[in-house]
Formats: structure tokens, C-alpha cells, sequence
């Protein structure tokens, strides 16, 4: 009678253990992966730009001259009209070059990188890049920038980037001496998708 109970006992222990071992109802699906690795780009480019504005880029023709009368006995005196040609000059709107502003290396497999370069709206209406003296009396408006360079487009590698510079149009007809600074420009590198 023993040997019958151990019998059915390991019975139902076997019927059991395969219920709870195979699942009632099983599906399985393969599930297709695929994976971009996006364009990689590196932007170098200057902390800050100094430029310089001379006399003869505002226009003045020349430094000085001789007095319409040559010569003077120490009582004559000089000729003050016309008045010369300085600080404001005639070309109230200059262009200064930046040779090379920015270099670009990528890895973006035959796609075009596009490289702009725009001024940082900081005037108090946000309508202009105005950079100021220190007592905020004299301006200088950057009003136009142009990208400059034979690669400021075009597909560059880890060993050939794209290297350009940048023309700037300032208007200076605001402008005493003195050193003017709060101007910004934004240099973007976009790669094409």
C-alpha cells in the first residue's frame, strides 16, 4: 500500500512539474535593428576678433599737410578751413576682413557641411550688433557679414577641414575713438543629413 501512494504521489509530482515547465501558448518575432551615427563635426574658431580702424579706412586721404601760406615770421597764423577729413570720415560704412575665423573637421561621409557665421543681435531694441565704448556715448553697428574662403562649404574629413574667415561691415558714422566692444558673432557649422 505504501509502494502505491509513493506511486501516485510521484505521478502528480511529474504531471506538475511539466504544467508549470512548457507555457500554454508561445510566439516569438525578430525584430529588425538598425542604427545612424550622426554626422560628427568640430568647430575651432578665436575667443576674439580685434580689429583695428584707421583714418584712411574712414576716409581721410591723408595725415597731414603744409598751411596754404608756406612760411611764417612766428606771427602768422595757420589755416584752420578747410577742416580735415578725421574721425568721422567720408566712409561711414567700412569692411574689415578676418582672414580666417573658423576651421571645421568632420566624418560626415559625403555630406556638405554649410558654415555661417551671423552677428548677435545686442542692441536694446534686438535690431542690432552694437558694440559700445566704456561710457556707452560712441557706437559702432555691425551691419553686414560675409563669409569668406574657398571652403566655407563643402565636405570635410578629419585631416581636411573647412577653413574660412569673414568680411565685416561696420558703420562707424556713431563712432569717436576709443576702444568699442559687446559686439558678438555666432559661427554655426550644419552638416546635411
Amino acid at each position: 500500500m505504501n509502494k502505491k501512494i509513493l506511486g501516485i504521489i510521484a505521478g502528480i509530482a511529474t504531471v506538475g512539474s511539466a504544467v508549470f515547465a512548457a507555457p500554454a501558448h508561445a510566439v516569438k518575432q525578430d525584430v529588425e535593428v538598425t542604427v545612424t551615427i550622426q554626422p560628427g563635426i568640430y568647430l575651432r574658431t578665436f575667443e576674439k576678433v580685434n580689429l583695428q580702424v584707421t583714418q584712411g579706412d574712414l576716409g581721410a586721404t591723408k595725415e597731414s599737410d603744409f598751411n596754404a601760406t608756406p612760411e611764417t615770421d612766428g606771427s602768422g597764423k595757420l589755416t584752420l578751413l578747410p577742416a580735415p577729413t578725421i574721425g568721422t570720415g567720408a566712409n561711414p560704412i567700412i569692411k574689415k576682413s578676418v582672414t580666417e575665423l573658423f576651421a571645421v573637421w568632420g566624418n560626415t561621409a559625403g555630406k556638405n557641411v554649410t558654415v555661417t557665421v551671423k552677428p548677435v543681435m545686442t542692441s536694446d531694441d534686438g535690431q542690432s550688433a552694437v558694440l559700445k565704448n566704456d561710457d556707452e556715448t560712441s557706437e559702432i553697428t555691425i551691419t553686414g557679414v560675409t563669409v569668406t574662403g574657398e571652403k566655407a562649404t563643402g565636405v570635410p574629413t578629419s585631416k581636411n577641414p573647412l577653413v574660412g574667415g569673414v568680411d565685416l561691415d561696420l558703420d562707424v558714422s556713431q563712432a569717436t575713438a576709443g576702444v568699442h566692444s559687446g559686439g558678438k558673432l555666432t559661427v554655426e557649422a550644419l552638416a546635411d543629413l
